[in-house]
């Protein structure tokens, strides 16, 4: 029977007294304007039930985008068009229905679509998993109305003729579906890959063209088929972050499934394996559980438990349990679900829900799993090697390519083409290079930062007093790489380094970055540093009044961290709090006297101040404020644990973590403002210089807010700007604004949050060694540099077709970052909480909490209470807090609250309730 069961496909069903059928599809008996009459009444039926399908905003996802709302990377998925055929799936309902409008709730997008039971309901693009555009025209759409009930005739009619063709591509959907089930080929055999150990992927119309052999595949059919995948959860699971439009499924190892099956078939017969397993495992959680008490202030350490021995079903009920620890949509049956229940139930696990935050407790507990693991770099879909570099194949392959080129790289031109794993015979623009010979370069970054890409100098005017020359000096890495080498096709793939707080996973390798690349390197050895310079002139007023781009050679570098700019130069510096370690000392690690420096570094600041008070005067920019919690970990790189390792580990101790609480103000003072403001002007003359070239280069972009409510909210924010351009954010989140997402073009448009107008354009340009859309502004610089009447590097084309790549992967790693340090957040917040040998007189931060509402939405909950989310600035976090019954709370009002309970998982949460 075609898969119509859900929820919302039986309201369909009762509303309008039809049944479905495999191969007949919907029948029903036959009268004058019969269907009109009984799409009518399932309108009426749909306005009036209280059965509502709730699909906009649950406790578990309210907010979670409402921190990034006004921040310069924020990304607001695309408005779906209006008359898609949408499918959306919230927990266990799915229902299919057309998109008539779209709609900006508290900033955030969502699509009001008329479902096919005749509801009205709004929901996130999130939510939706198949589209089919142009469904239904625009016109149509418009006179359906957006109202629970239809206010006239003629939205009535609209509503009806949309149900109508939702109703008919149903039928065709049903018919294709039994079409599959009829063909009785094992799809699965088809598409796993060959390796048994290794994930492969199907799209959608891959796995149709398989299964259904027809010339050409129809829109009915891939729906059919994506039904199909999404039923078959035990063998194919959607991509969660791209599945919308890419309609790819990730296809399970053989190898996995088989032992899921194997441990399915063991509980099913009551296996007296699974007890054995138990008994054994019991103690061993026993026994882990003492020793992380016993070590808790203790460094970490990992030994393998080789007195512990497993059988084969040992064994497999492990795997099982590891595998289960993946990032799952509820929109899916999760395969391992009843089984993990099952064996944790066997374990005497307590819990009321077994979910992945008890699942990683058990496996911390069995150990298989660190106490300090970090779960999301684990996931699948980022593809970060889990490995240590010292023993990763990966590595080992990129350091011996570079062993080889840097030992046998030529110094003249070779005729014989290069190579994918070649480096450039020479560097193509040496001849161009200025020499700036012993110009101070002050290359100013964190303490321990991997990656060192820019340096700063700058030259007065004698002739022009107020005048200055600033050079952004960024490192070279395309003297080295050509755009065909397989680091730059690696580079593509990852699109940028991942920094995260336990470990780093650079776009290029170490061993080169660290060789050849990051300024300094070359240095070591009195060689000359190749960098991409982009200078601007700034008069007495603070204007950009000259600029240029060229290559050049320094050689005078000062490699200096934040804090001792600001203690040598007498900056501002506004310290991050430390409320768990408030005694903790500042990371000042060079100071030098030399009064050249600090004439330099105070000049520098001077005159990019200037510049700034003028772009912000003559801009309608601002920045939200508000605090947010920063991890840092003193035993930086911190190895994952190996997955299914035969051996169980014995863990101890954990590592030294710091916990700070920052705000966007802490980065916009001192020389952080210095350096921040350097590159931005930097980016901007990448701008000016492609433009003056007619370079097609990709540009970031974004507009102005709109006003949602009142039209002259921006006007006000605008008003309330300090000197700096900060705004307290819940002044800006009550102006219901509307912050229209960073998009890539070619064109020169405006980047609203970054001051520039319209016709100028910005272009990334500072950051080769770990974004990959820098390096390709590099590459395309430099062709034009070295053939300015020829055609460019990078096509108008494949520009256009890489800008929704370098957007994607933006979302993606923003998406990532965010949970990451929401993990390590919640984990040592617990650990606080519990420590089992807490000192007397240790600084508690989590006493005398107080909250500030983030949304103006709201969910009721269990016995009528009512959650939200909140955010607690003392420690920089978002929560969810549970209200009593009939709260009105508004966005700003701040109440005292408690920590009530932490989840450490995939998706970690805080709870806090009023004291």
């Amino acid at each position: 029977m075609a898969e119509l069961t859900t929820v919302a496909d039986k309201l369909v069903r009762t509303a309008t007294r039809t049944q479905v059928h495999a191969n007949q599809g919907w029948k029903h008996t036959k009268s004058l304007r019969g269907d009109d009459v009984r799409i009518e009444q399932a309108l009426k039926a749909a306005a009036t039930s209280k059965d509502v399908l709730k699909l906009r905003g649950s406790p578990d996802n309210v907010g979670e985008e409402v921190l990034d709302l006004l921040e310069e990377e924020t990304s607001v998925p695309q408005q779906i068009p209006t008359g898609t055929l949408v499918e959306i799936r919230k927990g266990s309902l799915t229902t299919t229905g057309i998109v008539i409008r779209n709609a900006l709730i508290e900033g955030r997008s969502f699509a009001v679509t008329l479902t096919i039971t005749g509801r009205i309901i709004e929901h996130p693009e999130s939510d939706v998993f198949f589209q089919v555009p142009k469904m239904v025209t625009h016109a149509l759409t418009r006179r359906a109305g957006i109202g629970t009930m239809p206010s006239s005739r003629t939205e009535t009619s609209a509503r009806v003729e949309i149900l109508r063709q939702l109703r008919d591509f149903e039928r065709e959907v049903a018919n294709a579906y039994g079409g599959i089930q009829a063909t009785n080929l094992n799809l699965y055999d088809l598409v796993r890959s060959k390796n048994p150990d290794e994930w492969s992927t199907v799209t959608v119309l891959e796995a149709a063209k398989l299964i259904m052999r027809q010339r050409r595949q129809t829109v009915t059919s891939l729906f059919a088929m994506h039904r199909y995948l999404m039923k078959h959860s035990e063998e194919f699971a959607p991509q969660i972050s791209t599945h919308r439009l890419a309609q790819t499924f990730d296809v399970r190892p053989l190898s996995h499934l088989e032992r899921l099956r194997a441990v399915k078939d063991m509980i099913r017969s009551a296996s007296p394996a699974i007890d054995a397993f138990a008994i054994k495992a019991r103690g061993i959680m026993a026994s882990n559980r003492k020793r992380r008490i016993e070590s808790w202030d203790e460094p970490p350490k990992r030994t393998v438990a080789s007195d512990i021995h497993y059988t084969t079903e040992d064994r497999l009920i492990l795997d099982v349990l590891q595998h289960a620890l993946r990032r799952h949509r509820d929109v899916i049956t999760d395969p391992y679900a009843l089984i993990v229940s099952s064996i944790l139930k066997t374990l005497q696990v307590n819990a009321d829900v077994i979910d992945p935050v008890v699942l990683r407790e058990v496996l911390i507990d069995l150990g298989h799993l660190a106490p300090w693991e970090d779960l999301v770099s684990r996931r699948k879909e980022y593809e970060l090697d889990q490995l240590p570099e010292d023993e990763s194949p990966r590595v080992a392959a990129q350091n011996l390519i570079v062993k080889r080129n840097l030992a046998v790289r030529p110094t003249s031109e070779s005729s014989r083409p290069l190579g994918p794993e070649d480096f450039l015979p020479r560097d193509p623009v040496e001849h161009l290079r200025h020499d700036f010979g012993d110009l101070p370069v002050y290359v100013v970054d964190d303490v321990g930062a991997e990656e060192l890409d820019d340096g700063l100098s700058i030259e007065e005017i004698p002739s022009e007093p107020g005048s200055a020359w600033i050079h952004v000096h960024v490192a070279d890495p395309t003297a080295v790489i050509p755009p065909t080498h397989v680091f730059a096709q690696q580079a593509y793939q990852k699109g940028m380094t991942w920094y995260f707080s336990h470990r780093t996973w650079p776009m290029l390798p170490t061993s080169l970055s660290h060789s050849k690349l990051s300024l300094g390197a070359r240095s070591k050895s009195g060689e000359p540093e190749s960098v991409l310079t982009f200078s601007f002139k700034i008069d007495s007023a603070g204007n950009m009044v000259d600029y240029q781009v060229r290559p050049g050679f320094v050689r005078n570098l000062q490699i200096i961290d934040y804090d001792s700019v600001d203690h040598l130069a007498g900056f501002p510096n506004l310290k991050p709090a430390q409320p768990f370690d408030p005694e903790c000392p500042s990371n000042i690690t060079t100071v030098t006297t030399e009064p050249l420096h600090v004439q330099n570094l105070r000049l520098l600041a001077d005159t990019i101040t200037r510049h700034r008070i003028r772009n912000l005067r003559s801009s309608d920019a601002f920045i939200a404020v508000i605090p947010y919690a920063r991890i840092s970990v003193a035993e930086k790189p911190l190895q994952a644990t190996p997955l299914c390792y035969p051996k169980s580990f014995r863990f101890a101790g954990f590592p030294t973590i710091k916990y700070q609480v920052l705000s966007q103000k802490c980065q916009e003072v001192g020389s952080r403002m210095v350096v921040a403001e350097c590159m931005k002007a930097a980016c901007r003359v990448a701008s000016r210089w492609c433009l003056d070239r007619d370079v097609p280069m990709l540009r970031r972009t974004s507009k102005p807010p709109v006003c949602l409510g009142d039209p002259e909210a921006f006007s006000k924010v605008l008003a309330a700007r300090d000197s700096d351009g900060f705004v307290d954010f819940y002044f800006a989140q009550k102006a219901n604004l509307h912050v229209p997402p960073v998009e890539h073009t070619l064109d020169p448009g405006m980047h609203w949050s970054m001051g520039v107008p319209e016709g100028e354009g910005y272009i990334r340009v500072t950051s080769p060694l770990r974004r990959y859309s820098d390096l390709v502004a590099h590459w395309q610089i430099k062709n034009a540099l070295l053939r300015p009447s020829a055609s460019p590097l990078f096509s108008r084309e494949w520009l256009g077709k890489y800008g929704p790549e370098i957007k994607e992967k933006e979302k993606v790693f923003k998406e990532a970052e965010r949970t990451h340090y929401a993990y390590w957040t919640a984990l040592y917040l617990k650990r606080f909480m519990e420590h089992p040998h807490a000192a007397v007189d240790r600084p508690n931060p989590l006493e005398g909490l107080t909250a500030t509402v983030l949304t103006r939405t709201s969910v009721e909950h269990q016995g009528g209470t009512v959650r939200t989310m909140c955010h607690v600035p003392s420690l920089g976090i978002k929560a969810i807090v549970t209200l009593p019954p009939g709260t009105m709370l508004d966005i700003g009002d701040s109440l005292g609250v408690r920590l009530a309970d932490i989840q450490v998982g995939l998706s970690s949460k805080v709870h806090v309730l009023p004291k």
